[in-house]
């Protein structure tokens, strides 16, 4: 399941750790709205800063900058400094979410001592908790001390296609989808819930491909879902989309496509919400031209599950210009950024030789 010339590539591009941080804080902590108990509430979020993805050792994801986060003298007493700040930010909020470098149940990332003291810190705090897990790392020994202090939590799971060789050849994940399927049985199979993630315009696929295959991926893991989040691309510094990006090779997904893969889902009566990191920026989700009522309606109808207000804009929008868009793509060999080839041509042709 490994493109090794791919892999080591992508380890290339990656920074060495400086080490040159302070241990002790979260990267970041926020609070947003998600609707894991059924309905729109503030949630607190956290980036626990840590060791880092036990896969990141070996490679990395295309995509995913995270490293760019983790410090190697993270230790089990630093991370209960965070822990406690995080629980001091908490105040009367009920819902969390935590995000570390790769896996909070991997235990070289994430050390089994500290994920006890955070369990003991949150049991009486929090209504909900959701965490982030590779499949390798959810196991019934890793899942017991949540079920024994009775903590209702969803466990996430990059899952990102369901096509193992897009998961080979272009997100460089380390894993395939029947490893999804078993881990996801065990969180069903002892009470966990499972929050899927799908990644909308990976690598080396077009836009159109794309959507084809985030549909089918939808399908393909609603069986074993909770809901489903798709996520657009957004570039991350030193990953191998950033060097692609910065090339002229790979544009960014459209608003379009993400509105129009929600609101297919939420015909099919599939429970899928979007969040889009960075959108109508250069390096996150956008149109041709920036479109903040878009995106707001894809994050507001992802609360509710309430697709009509959304599918009434994209019903009454002009879209001939997006399908052009990616009708053209779908026929060139790499994912060609036109808006950025034609600045840098006007650039070139202001010069004064």
């Amino acid at each position: 399941m490994i493109n090794r010339d791919l892999s080591a590539f992508v380890k290339r591009l990656m920074p060495s750790d400086s080490g040159l941080t302070d241990n002790s804080k979260p990267v970041s902590v926020w609070t947003e709205l998600d609707r894991l108990r059924g309905h729109p509430e503030k949630t607190v979020v956290a980036i626990f800063r840590t060791r880092g993805c036990s896969w990141y050792r070996f490679s990395s994801c295309s995509m995913c900058g995270y490293f760019n986060d983790v410090s190697s003298t993270v230790t089990s007493e630093d991370l209960m400094k965070q822990i406690d700040s995080v629980i001091h930010y908490l105040g009367d909020t009920m819902i969390l979410k935590i995000f570390t470098s790769g896996s909070f149940l991997d235990t070289m990332e994430f050390p089994a001592e500290a994920r006890d003291y955070f369990y003991d810190s949150v049991k009486d705090r929090v209504d909900k908790l959701l965490i982030e897990s590779r499949t390798e790392y959810i196991v019934k020994r890793n899942l017991e001390p949540i079920q024994n202090r009775k903590i209702n939590t969803r466990i996430a799971i990059g899952v990102e296609s369901t096509n193992d060789e897009i998961i080979k050849n272009s997100i460089n994940k380390g894993t395939g989808f029947s490893k999804f399927v078993g881990a996801a049985k065990t969180c069903i199979n002892n009470g966990f819930e499972v929050r899927s993630y799908l990644l909308l315009k990976p690598p080396f696929l077009s836009e159109a491909e794309s959507v084809i295959d985030v549909q089918r991926s939808i399908s393909d893991v609603a069986p074993y879902s909770t809901d489903i989040s798709v996520n657009p691309m957004n570039i991350q510094k030193n990953t191998l989309v950033e060097y692609l990006w910065k090339r002229g090779l790979y544009r960014p997904p459209r608003l379009w496509s993400l509105a129009r893969i929600l609101l297919w889902a939420s015909e099919k009566g599939f429970s899928v919400v979007s969040y889009p990191t960075g959108g109508n920026r250069e390096r996150g989700v956008h149109n041709s031209s920036s479109d903040e009522n878009l995106l707001k309606l894809i994050v507001s109808c992802s609360l509710t599950q309430d697709f009509r207000d959304l599918s009434e804009y994209v019903r009454n929008a002009d879209l001939s210009q997006y399908y052009d868009e990616i009708e053209c793509e779908d026929l060139l060999p790499v994912q060609f950024d036109y808006n950025l080839a034609l600045r840098d041509m006007k650039g070139a042709a202001d010069y004064q030789f």
